[in-house]
Order: C-alpha cells, then sequence, then structure tokens
C-alpha cells in the first residue's frame, strides 16, 4: 500500500486530530529511522496506522482483541484504552492486507512495549511518544535523550510513564517495567 492510498483510508477512519497525530507520528518515525539507517518507507507506514483502531469503542476493541491473532493478557485486556494496539495490528493485517511482520509489530506494541521489540517497534514506540504536538511536564528531557539514542529514549520514555501511573494511582502494565528494565541493564551493563 502506498503512502497516498494509506494517508485517505486513515483519514477517512480517524477524527482529524488524530488523524494529525498519525501523520505527525510518521514523519517523526521516518526521521528517527533514517538517523538509524532503517527502512524509512516501512516505519512512516507504522507510524501513519499504529492507531488504525483508536476511534472503536470500548465494547468493540474487546470483541475484536478476543479474536486477534496477538496474544493479550489479561491485564492489558483489563485496561480497554490499550487494546487499540493490538486490534490495530489484527485488523490492518486482515482489512488492509499488510502483512509486514515489522510492521504489525510495531503497531502492536506502540502502547505497552515489548522488551524483545524490534527496532522499528522501538522507533514507533518512541515517536508516538515525542512527535511534535505532544505538549507536557518533561517532553524537552525526553526528547534530547532520544537525541542521545534510542535506548535513552525508551529509558526516559518508561520512566517518565511510570512515574506518571504511579502519581495517578493507575494500573502500571508489566511489559512498561520489563522494557525499561531491559533498556536500563542495555545502558548500564555495556
Amino acid at each position: 500500500m502506498n503512502r497516498e492510498k494509506t494517508i485517505e483510508v486513515i483519514k477517512e477512519c480517524l477524527p482529524a486530530a488524530r488523524f494529525k497525530h498519525s501523520l505527525a507520528v510518521a514523519v517523526t518515525a521516518e526521521k528517527l529511522a533514517w538517523k538509524e539507517g532503517l527502512a524509512v518507507d516501512k516505519a512512516y507506514l507504522a507510524g501513519l496506522l499504529h492507531d488504525y483502531a483508536k476511534g472503536y469503542s470500548e465494547e468493540e476493541l474487546k470483541r475484536l482483541a478476543r479474536i486477534s491473532s496477538w496474544y493479550i493478557d489479561q491485564e492489558e485486556m483489563s485496561i480497554y484504552q490499550l487494546l487499540h494496539a493490538p486490534v490495530a495490528a489484527y485488523l490492518v493485517e486482515k482489512e488492509l492486507g499488510i502483512d509486514d511482520s515489522q510492521i504489525l509489530e510495531a503497531i502492536r506494541y506502540h502502547t505497552i512495549g515489548s522488551p524483545d521489540m524490534g527496532k522499528l517497534a522501538v522507533i514507533i514506540y518512541i515517536a508516538d511518544f515525542i512527535e511534535p504536538s505532544r505538549d507536557f511536564s518533561g517532553i524537552d528531557k525526553i526528547r534530547k535523550e532520544v537525541d542521545q539514542g534510542l535506548d535513552y529514549g525508551i529509558l526516559a520514555i518508561t520512566n517518565h510513564i511510570l512515574r506518571y501511573h504511579l502519581d495517578h494511582n493507575r494500573v502500571i502494565h508489566p511489559n512498561t517495567l520489563a522494557l525499561r528494565n531491559a533498556y536500563l541493564r542495555r545502558i548500564y551493563d555495556e
């Protein structure tokens, strides 16, 4: 599927603000992929499609999650706001015919992450968090960490997520902690 066609599909299925965010993630992912020597077209496509299922209702997300080919644990199933990621990966393959495992993995793990993510998935995880319209306390520091390298970016993002969830008394998915710990070890055990 080429860029123009994918942009049309995303524009039709997402509200304007979410469409704008998806474009920003695609461009950010493309830049990060170029810097890392990865396929920029894949990064752009994964960034554009990462929120493909974001507009679905809680009921529909849960229904699709149950029939999805992706493993979804009980913790993730109980936090419906996370379900758009595995459902999007499922639907992108089923409805759009995209079967590239790297793109699907990137879409699937852009919310909770995984310590075993490939580099494209890491890029989408980061791009979703730092795209230019994101504006919250600490974002500039996180962007500077990303500039130091993807490993530092993942550590800064997961630290931010953990602090946020702790401060707001929210459930933390175990993948986020596992991702943080894996990258902490990568950075400091080298």
